[in-house]
């Protein structure tokens, strides 16, 4: 398997004619045709069937062209992740962290560092664990902010606080009149569940339902705590989430009590060993400290 044998692949997918593939290769379609000859040889099953002259995607066609794609998708960030390196600004901080941070500790953190850095530009990213990760691989950030990670070479690490996960549920919740929530509460009720890349941080929250697992209707699965409280603000669902986002919430009818077992996370800011730091990075990881220090979430 060639990877111009994958490129033809998917401009034929994409396109729908082999004419419009080696258009986009500037190669001839009998080029194109041959390209995909082999890969039918090498992946051992049909990707198209030929009918009139014309390419029919066979079902397993489509189901190899979704992981082509992700892949292609994943080159192209690449890309990208390489023009901002190549065009960044010398005097500008870029930073990256997850929803939840970006909406609470980090407004707080970079207000107090435009005290000492007025005219610094900052772009801010928000992503996923895992585009955090590949953004501190490819130094493409000067400092991320999240759960903290595993050791991985070539990045620094700093521990912030820990913070103790909150019950989430909409306010009238019949829940919410204990002033504990304890997992088996939870039995019958629709609980939402953290579907995510990196799925081991979330083992401690699987754990402490393991016991009441066959009793929660598990129906909605999401990957950011803020669409989580969006959720929970619906009356959807209830949750064990993170608590940082519950005061952004706190205005469109969300409560939270405390979850036992309690669950604990540990929270970090990562930057690259192998960059030249901005002048202002020490200053701002300081203000990310005070910050923290400032939050009821990191106060237990």
């Amino acid at each position: 398997m060639k990877f111009r044998q994958l490129e033809a692949f998917r401009h034929i997918m994409l396109r729908g004619t082999t004419s419009a593939a080696a258009a986009e290769m500037h190669v001839t379609q009998p080029a194109v045709s041959r390209l995909i000859s082999d890969l039918e040889d090498s992946l051992g099953f049909s990707l198209f069937e030929r009918k009139k002259g014309r390419l029919f995607p066979t079902p397993e066609a489509g189901e190899f062209f979704r992981s082509v794609e992700e892949s292609f998708l994943g080159l192209e960030k690449l890309e990208s992740v390489a023009m901002q390196i190549r065009d960044r600004n010398p005097k500008e901080l870029c930073i990256s962290a997850t929803s939840a941070i970006a909406s609470t500790l980090l407004p707080i953190a970079l207000k107090e560092h435009g005290h000492f850095y007025p005219d610094e530009r900052v772009v801010m990213h928000t992503d996923s664990m895992s585009e955090i990760v590949m953004r501190l691989q490819t130094s493409a950030v000067d400092l991320a902010i999240g759960l903290q990670l595993p050791q991985l070479s070539g990045i620094e690490q700093e521990f912030i606080g820990h913070a103790r996960f909150v019950f989430a549920a909409r306010a009238g919740h019949p829940l919410l009149e204990k002033t504990v929530i304890t997992a088996p509460d939870l039995a019958g009720e629709s609980v939402l569940t953290v579907q995510d890349s990196y799925l081991n941080y979330w083992s401690k929250l699987e754990h402490a339902l393991d016991a009441v697992e066959s009793q929660l209707m598990k129906r909605l699965y999401i990957d950011t705590s803020h669409t989580g409280y969006a959720m929970v603000a619906s009356g959807l669902a209830v949750g064990v989430l993170e608590p940082f986002a519950a005061r952004v919430w706190a205005g469109n009818g969300v409560e939270t009590r405390p979850f036992e077992p309690a669950i604990y996370y540990p929270y970090s800011f990562s930057y690259p060993t192998n960059i030249r730091h901005q002048p202002s990075l020490h200053q701002f990881k300081q203000s990310i400290r005070n910050a923290a220090q400032s939050m009821a979430e990191f106060a237990e």
